[in-house]
C-alpha cells in the first residue's frame, strides 16, 4: 500500500493531518464540502499520531502538482462556433445547389402538381350501424297490442 491520500480512501490518514495543519482556519460556508472534511478530521485530533501514513511529509506532497484555475461559466468568454464539423446528412446550407439539380427538381415538382390537379378527391362517407337491444325482459308480441299490459311489464 502506498503512502498517498488516495490509498486510504475513506479513513483519515497522515495526508489529511498534514493538510489539516496547513490550514489556518476552517473553510467558510462558501466551501461546504471542505468545511465538512475539516470538521471530520478535527474530530480525530487526539488520534493524529496513530493515523496511517508518513507523518514527516509536508502538505505540499499531497494532491496534484498544479491545479488548473476553474472559471465561472457565466463569466467565461464566448466560445467561437466551430464550422468545421463533418456534415453526415448532406444538409450543409453553405453549399450552393448546381443549376442542373435545381432544374430537375423544378421539373419533377411541376409534373407532380400537374398530375395532382387532374385528380378529384371522392367525398368522405361514413356508415353508422346502430344495434338496439332491449334492457329488460322480452315482451311477448301479444302484449304489444294492449298498451296497459306493456306498462305493467316494464
Amino acid at each position: 500500500m502506498t503512502d498517498d491520500a488516495a490509498s486510504y480512501r475513506y479513513a483519515p490518514s497522515q495526508a489529511d493531518v498534514a493538510v489539516f495543519k496547513a490550514l489556518k482556519s476552517a473553510p467558510g460556508a462558501k466551501y461546504p464540502h471542505a468545511a465538512r472534511w475539516y470538521k471530520h478530521i478535527a474530530s480525530f485530533d487526539d488520534d493524529f499520531a496513530t493515523l496511517p501514513g508518513d507523518a514527516s511529509k509536508p502538505y505540499t506532497v499531497y494532491g496534484p502538482e498544479a491545479a488548473p484555475a476553474t472559471l465561472n461559466p457565466a463569466k467565461a468568454p464566448a466560445a467561437e462556433e466551430d464550422d468545421d464539423d463533418v456534415d453526415l446528412f448532406g444538409s450543409d446550407e453553405d453549399e450552393e445547389e448546381d443549376a442542373e439539380a435545381a432544374r430537375i427538381r423544378e421539373e419533377r415538382l411541376a409534373e407532380y402538381r400537374k398530375k395532382k390537379e387532374g385528380k378529384t378527391k371522392p367525398a368522405a362517407k361514413s356508415i353508422v350501424t346502430m344495434d338496439v337491444k332491449p334492457w329488460g325482459k322480452p315482451i311477448p308480441r301479444t302484449c304489444l297490442a294492449e298498451p296497459s299490459l306493456v306498462r305493467m311489464l316494464t
